[in-house]
């Protein structure tokens, strides 16, 4: 017996909406995975500089799991949108980087992997060459939680992390 669906909703609503969110919030490089034997569903996506992950694995159905993902990010921006904070865009920049703080992720799958120092610094901290500070920041600090010797990773890649870090804001702060 098959087991009922938590939410209506068909993929092709849940994908029409979370765009057309995504576009709403000024975010970029949508992704959604799903695993189809465990049922969990991922969104993850960036926006300022900062990239954010969203995941569900509480439905038996992955496109449940999908729909609540999807859900929360449309509910917890309609709050922030609508309730929460004025028209500007900095204070909303502001407020939604301390409210969404714990579904930051990494901003580079690839960056996670810090190779031996010789990498421009932008290739270590996994942004563009001409990123700004604050996203230069986001992309330190999210990679620091995963590296620092404190949180299990090694002395000489954190090195090389801090190393990249602050060649990036010394080269930001030519470009003013």
């Amino acid at each position: 017996m098959a087991t009922k669906r938590r939410f209506s909703a068909q993929p092709t609503t849940i994908q029409r909406e979370l765009v057309a969110l995504i576009r709403k919030m000024d975010a970029t490089s949508l992704k959604v995975n799903q695993d189809l034997f465990t049922g969990q569903a991922e969104i993850i996506f960036d926006r300022a500089g900062q990239r954010y992950a969203f995941r569900c694995d509480r439905y038996d159905n992955p496109m449940d799991n999908l729909r609540a993902a999807q859900l929360t990010i449309t509910y917890l921006w309609r709050a922030l949108e609508e309730y929460g904070v004025t028209g500007e865009a900095e204070q909303l920049d502001r407020a939604f980087a301390r409210f969404f703080l714990g579904f930051t992720a990494p901003p580079d799958d690839t960056a996670l992997l810090l190779g031996d120092g010789r990498a421009p610094w932008w290739e270590v901290l996994g942004v563009s060459s001409d990123a700004e500070k604050t996203g230069i920041t986001n992309a330190y600090r999210a990679l620091a939680k995963i590296h620092h010797p404190d949180a299990g990773g090694s002395k000489d890649d954190f090195q090389r992390l801090r190393n990249a870090y602050e060649q990036a804001i010394n080269q930001t702060g030519e470009r003013k």
